[in-house]
């Protein structure tokens, strides 16, 4: 995770990756960036179903996730 943050709009085709694919990306590019997840009321993110849904460039990149269940009991 090292090297430099790059413009947002290079990283927008990020979103919809799984967070797999997505690190995997970053990683072969060397770009510096952090993880932040979220999911609904009561529920703990999954970061093995977890998909890019916003990329944000700030300081690092950062990659928000969720998973595709957003179901509340």
């Amino acid at each position: 995770m090292k090297g430099e943050v790059r413009d947002q709009a290079d990283w927008d085709l990020l979103v919809g990756y799984s967070l797999e694919e997505a690190e995997q990306v970053l990683q072969e590019e060397e770009v510096d960036y952090r993880l932040q997840f979220t999911a609904p009321w009561g529920k703990r993110p999954d970061p093995e179903a977890a998909r890019v849904i916003a990329v944000q460039n700030k300081e690092k990149l950062v990659l928000i996730c969720a998973t595709a269940d957003w179901t509340v009991s």
